[in-house]
């Protein structure tokens, strides 16, 4: 898995949810039937500001080795999300989209809406949000609702992380290119689709 320079940090981003569901509409007018199908995962446009040579080269040289390992980057969050200790999945064989986690800081607040990724026993991130709003109790243990449904079978102890979530995947495309202005400043865009 290929990780880019933490500078230039990207320029704007844009996710997307990837839905493996599907709404029925019936040719007749009745009512409408959704099919959730599991799956669902994200995918996310980055962009990067013009860059000198000196930094475009070794992001234009990850990003080719890239698209045969895969890449990771940090997902850009619109605001902090505290301090959450050190949490990690409370139990192996969960599914659906309720989470147990022990080890976070006692009393930490997470809000609807924050970003945090888990990471399995081979290092891959899985991204997910929180639709909960809620806290930690004193042991540092919470229960959190979370969007999309787990697509993993995650041990005991898997970490997550609220502090930098990361998004990895492979980038999208057939082909992967970048333009060379006469002023020689590259700017660059990658779409990064999750595999799992």
């Amino acid at each position: 898995m290929i990780e880019l320079p933490d500078t230039p940090g990207p320029s704007s981003a844009n996710p997307s949810l990837l839905d493996f569901g599907a709404s029925l509409v019936p040719p007749t007018g009745a009512r409408e039937l959704r099919v959730d199908r599991p799956g669902n995962r994200y995918m996310i446009e980055v962009n990067f500001p013009p860059m000198k040579p000196d930094d475009s080269r070794v992001f234009v040289s990850r990003l080719l080795e890239a698209k045969r390992k895969g890449v990771r980057v940090p997902y850009p969050l619109g605001v902090p999300q505290g301090a959450p200790g050190k949490p990690v999945i409370d139990g192996a064989g969960q599914a659906g989209i309720m989470l147990a986690l022990r080890d976070f800081t006692p009393h930490y607040r997470f809000k609807e809406g924050y970003w945090f990724s888990i990471e399995d026993e081979n290092g891959q991130h899985y991204l997910h949000n929180c639709r909960s709003v809620g806290s930690a109790d004193a042991a540092g243990e919470a229960t959190i609702q979370i969007e999309p449904a787990l697509r993993h079978p995650f041990l005991d102890g898997a970490k997550l992380h609220f502090a930098k979530p990361m998004i990895e995947g492979l980038p999208q495309g057939d082909s992967w290119g970048w333009q060379i202005p006469v002023h020689h400043l590259i700017a660059l865009s990658v779409p990064i689709r999750e595999v799992a």
